[in-house]
């Protein structure tokens, strides 16, 4: 895991061990609160810290706040190409490769100094996954505990990503499914702030959401034209290549499924296209069992299994989305909420392309979402 999660690690030597704990947590109130309120807020109270001080080194944050600031002087956010390096330093390589439209999100931070930035977009990050759960349904503050003390959670809110505000985002659109006004601009927020999670947009052609695709597809359109625009475009012809390099670069090192292709030796255009056959044959054994019994819940689950599957970076803190089947399926308290919990066995941050890492990672997320398409109503 990268610098900005060491401080908190260093509260919970072993956090690993926690996962022979579950049984206790389940049976004792007073291990709950120990477990689940207690060294979690010992672990954030080091993480606000640490942003606090305004200590740039391994932070994700670092470089929206540069694109932010680059875009608010008319300037391009990205790296060019033949500038990246040959190989990825986990702590300190970090280029900006999102759509400008994320870049110009970026700009009231920017105008603040980094401490107070981060900080700020710290505490945003919580209160998404407070707001996240709410809008799932979820009420038991042992679950809000679970989920806090994970590793994706951990991860995406201190390192400063966007990943608690993917999991607001799918929370609203499941919320708000069936009223256009608001599952198209935030189905279009997601897939412009995150490229993976176009299989949303798929979900609402899927489930005959024809105003809501039609809506989304358009804002994302022009939002992501306009903010291009306003900076003359820059980065945009060499952007296609600029994905498929940070691919070559850090999904390798990540946990997808493209990972553990290239780990056993493949190609990097053949992994994507075993990749992609996988999930095309996930998705059609899928669409049977919906046409099956016409469930909204299971057409959603699967969109979210797909992205995670599909995407060729897979970082721990994107699993923060392993949250909303496990809402779907459980919404009180059980062994469930404490899977993730699992994933402390291996608190590196990267896989390193070892399969050994990649094959148990997968293996949990996918038990959630296996789960969900189980019970879904």
């Amino acid at each position: 895991m990268a610098e900005g999660v060491l401080p908190a690690i260093r509260l919970w030597p072993r956090v690993q061990r926690f996962c022979f704990v579950a049984p206790i947590i389940l049976r004792s109130q007073a291990s709950a609160v120990v477990f689940l309120a207690a060294i979690p807020i010992g672990m954030y109270v080091a993480v606000v810290l640490h942003a606090a001080s305004g200590n740039r080194h391994g932070s994700d944050f670092l470089s929206f706040w540069e694109a932010g600031r680059s875009v608010l002087h008319s300037h391009s956010p990205y790296p060019a190409v033949d500038t990246l390096p040959a190989v990825a330093d986990r702590l300190t390589f970090a280029p900006f490769v999102y759509p400008a439209p994320a870049a110009f999100g970026m700009i009231p931070f920017a105008a603040l100094p980094f401490a107070v930035a981060t900080t700020l977009f710290l505490v945003l990050g919580f209160g998404a996954i407070v707001v996240a759960l709410r809008l799932l349904n979820v009420r038991d503050w042992r679950c809000h505990g679970a989920v806090f003390a994970s590793v994706p959670v951990l991860a995406g809110t201190s390192l400063g990503t966007f990943s608690p505000f993917l999991l607001l985002g799918a929370a609203a659109a499941w919320r708000y499914r069936d009223r256009v006004s608001r599952v198209a601009p935030v189905v279009a927020a997601l897939v412009v702030a995150k490229l993976f999670l176009w299989p949303l947009w798929l979900w609402l052609l899927y489930t005959r959401r024809f105003a809501a695709a039609a809506v989304s597809a358009a804002l994302g359109l022009v939002v992501t034209l306009v903010a291009w625009s306003l900076i003359d475009f820059a980065g945009l012809h060499d952007y296609p290549r600029l994905l498929s390099r940070l691919s070559e670069l850090t999904g390798i090192n990540s946990y997808s499924l493209y990972a553990l292709g290239r780990a056993a030796g493949a190609a990097p255009r053949a992994t994507q296209v075993g990749v992609f056959a996988v999930a095309v044959v996930l998705a059609v054994v899928a669409a049977r069992a919906w046409r099956a019994g016409r469930s909204d819940e299971r057409a959603f689950v699967v969109s979210i299994g797909l992205a995670l599957l599909l995407t060729p970076i897979l970082w721990p803190h994107y699993v923060v989305l392993i949250f909303v089947p496990i809402a779907l399926v459980r919404r009180e308290f059980s062994a469930l909420w404490l899977l993730p919990l699992v994933f402390w066995l291996d608190g590196n941050g990267w896989s390193y392309g070892e399969p050994a890492r990649i094959v148990p990672f997968l293996a949990i997320t996918a038990v959630p979402f296996v789960l969900a398409l189980r019970t879904a109503r």
